[in-house]
C-alpha cells in the first residue's frame, strides 16, 4: 500500500512536469514561428525602400556595387539573414526563406529570395520577451501545482494521522471501559453490604458510583462514534439542571469540607431541564469546580454557585475567590492545550467545556482579576417543549 501511494505521489508530480513540458514546447514553437514572420516583415519593409535601386541593377546590369550593399545590408536589418539572391531566386533553396516581388516604374521586376538560418531564428525565438514571459509563467504554474500538491499530501497526512490516533483513543477507551467495570461491580456490592454507613455517605457513595458508570458508558459511546460514526445515533434526553448540580455540590462539599460551597437559585420555573448528556454536564462543572479549587487560598476559600433564568437560556455562574487570570491570558483559555498556572495542566477541561456547550446552541464565557478571584458563566439553552422524554410525555398524557 505504501509503494502505491508512493507511485501515486510520483505519478502526480510528472503529470504536472509533463504539463509544463509542453506548455513550454507550444510556447517556444509560437515565439519561433512569429520571430520567422518578424524577420519576413522586416525583409520586405527594408527591400520596399532600396526596390527601384536593386531592380536597375537587375534589369540593366550595371554596377552592382549598390546593389551588393544594400543586400549586404540585410543582416543589420534581422540577425537570421544568411543570404539573398537577386539574379537567380528560384535558385536558392533553404528551410525557412522569403520572395519579395521588385518593380520598376509600377512594373514586374522580378523578386529577391532570402534565407533564414534556423539556428538563428531559434537562439532570437528562446531570448523573446514572448517566450521569456512564457517560461516564467509556466514556471509559477508549476509551482503553484507543486504547492497545492504538497498542501493536499501534508492534508491527507494529518488526515490519517488523526484517524490513527482516534482509533487508538477509541481502543484505549474500550479498554477502560471494560476495566472499570470490576472495581465498579465490586463498589456497587459494597454500597449494598454496607448498613453502618449512614444515608447521607451512602447517598453520595452511590452518587460517585453512578458516576463512574456513566463516564465509563460516555467512553464506550465515544469509541463506538469513532469507529462507526454513522451507526452511533444518540438521541437527546432531558436532564434536571438543580438535581444534577446539588447532588454534585453534596460531593464537593464532602471532598474538600475546608472550602465554603454556597448555592443560590434564582429562577421561577418549576422544572430546569436542559438537552445536555448528564455526564458531559458532570464533567463541564466538575473540570471547572476543580479548576476553582486548584487556585483557591488555604485559609477562607469560597466557591459560589449561581443558577439564573433567561427567556431562552439557563445562566449557571461558578465564582472563587482564587488567585485570578491575568486578561490578556482569558483569550487563550478556551482553545486546546492551554492551561494557565497548573504543573500538569492539559489544556482540556475548558476546551472540552466550551466545545461542548457550543454544540447545543451554549456558551462559556470567563472573567477573571488577579488577586481577586474568577467567574465562569455558562449559558445553557432551555429544552424546548417538543423535546420531552417519551416516558415524560405518557407520563403527562
Amino acid at each position: 500500500m505504501g509503494n502505491t501511494k508512493v507511485s501515486s505521489q510520483n505519478g502526480i508530480s510528472g503529470k504536472w512536469l509533463t504539463v509544463f513540458v509542453l506548455v513550454s514546447l507550444a510556447v517556444a514553437v509560437l515565439s519561433f514561428t512569429f520571430e520567422v514572420q518578424r524577420a519576413r516583415s522586416s525583409v520586405q519593409q527594408y527591400v520596399g525602400i532600396w526596390e527601384d535601386d536593386i531592380a536597375r541593377a537587375k534589369l540593366f546590369q550595371g554596377d552592382p556595387g549598390l546593389q551588393n550593399k544594400i543586400l549586404s545590408q540585410l543582416k543589420e536589418v534581422h540577425t537570421a539573414v544568411v543570404k539573398s539572391e537577386v539574379q537567380k531566386p528560384e535558385s536558392l533553396q533553404c528551410l525557412f526563406s522569403t520572395q519579395v516581388p521588385i518593380t520598376l516604374n509600377s512594373l514586374p521586376a522580378g523578386s529577391i529570395a532570402v534565407c533564414f538560418g534556423t539556428s538563428e531564428l531559434a537562439v532570437k525565438a528562446v531570448t523573446s520577451p514572448l517566450f521569456m514571459l512564457g517560461l516564467v509563467l509556466g514556471l509559477v504554474f508549476l509551482g503553484w501545482s507543486y504547492r497545492r500538491e504538497f498542501m493536499a499530501r501534508l492534508h491527507e497526512q494529518k488526515l490519517e494521522s488523526e484517524l490513527a490516533l482516534s482509533r487508538e483513543i477509541s481502543e484505549i477507551s474500550r479498554q477502560v471501559a471494560h476495566d472499570i467495570r470490576g472495581p465498579l461491580m465490586a463498589l456497587t456490592t459494597l454500597s449494598q453490604l454496607s448498613h453502618e454507613m449512614s444515608s447521607e455517605k451512602k447517598e453520595l457513595f452511590d452518587h460517585a458510583v453512578s458516576r463512574i458508570k456513566g463516564i465509563a458508558e460516555d467512553l464506550l459511546s465515544r469509541s463506538r462514534k469513532s469507529v462507526s460514526p454513522e451507526s452511533a445515533v444518540t438521541v437527546a434526553k432531558q436532564q434536571d439542571l438543580t438535581a444534577l448540580l446539588e447532588s454534585l455540590l453534596k460531593e464537593y462539599r464532602f471532598s474538600n469540607p475546608q472550602v465554603d460551597f454556597t448555592w443560590h437559585k434564582h429562577i421561577h420555573s418549576a422544572s430546569v431541564k436542559v438537552l445536555l448528556d448528564s455526564v458531559k454536564l458532570q464533567r463541564v462543572v466538575s473540570n471547572l469546580l476543580n479548576n476553582s479549587l486548584e487556585a483557591l487560598p488555604e485559609k477562607e476559600a469560597s466557591i459560589n454557585m449561581t443558577l439564573m433564568e433567561r427567556q431562552d437560556h439557563w445562566l449557571l455562574q461558578i465564582m472563587d475567590n482564587g488567585c485570578g487570570i491575568p486578561e490578556e491570558v482569558l483569550p487563550q483559555l478556551t482553545q486546546e492545550g492551554v492551561s494557565y498556572g497548573k504543573e500538569k495542566g492539559n489544556g482540556l477541561g475548558l476546551y472540552d467545556a466550551k466545545k461542548s456547550l457550543e454544540a447545543v446552541g451554549g456558551d462559556l464565557q470567563i472573567r477573571s482579576r488577579v488577586g481577586v478571584g474568577t467567574q465562569v458563566i455558562l449559558s445553557i439553552p432551555k429544552a424546548p417543549e417538543s423535546a420531552l422524554d417519551p416516558d415524560l410525555g405518557a407520563a403527562h398524557s
